[in-house]
């Protein structure tokens, strides 16, 4: 069974900066995959569209390619190509036209929130243990 929840983190200066890293590396994730599919789609719409797992074996080269994502959690950077998944696969499926193409996500309205699959370890009554930012007080 999956449970969520919401905390309210009171960072360290470094792991703000780490954080905002975080949030950009799975923005830079989602657009480059999106510009991706987009001129895949563009050159041949009979191309069935890449499937999550095909997309997280993108993730490997383009960490080559941009070391800065190494410092993201693996984890949410597949999730964000999970949601680009399901955003195509809801506009292909939209027979009534309200569902549009995934759109560019914007530095500008960048709405910072941390999704991941990793497990999170609760330390005490105050903190809690995200991988890459170590120990975050609540």
């Amino acid at each position: 069974m999956l449970t969520g929840i919401k905390l309210r983190l009171y960072p360290n200066q470094s792991q703000v900066n780490q954080l905002w890293q975080m949030f950009g590396n799975d923005r830079f994730v989602w657009n480059k995959m999106l510009d991706m599919m987009n001129e895949r789609y563009k050159n041949n719409k009979d191309l069935p569209f890449l499937s999550k797992f095909k997309l997280n074996y993108l993730l490997k080269p383009l960490k080559k390619e941009y070391p800065f994502l190494k410092n993201s959690d693996s984890s949410s950077l597949q999730l964000v190509n999970e949601f680009l998944n399901q955003s195509w696969k809801n506009f292909f499926k939209d027979k009534t036209g309200t569902v549009g193409k995934p759109r560019f996500h914007s530095r500008r309205y960048l709405k910072p929130s941390y999704t991941g699959k990793s497990i999170v370890k609760i330390a005490g009554r105050r903190y809690l243990y995200l991988p890459k930012l170590g120990y975050i007080k609540t």
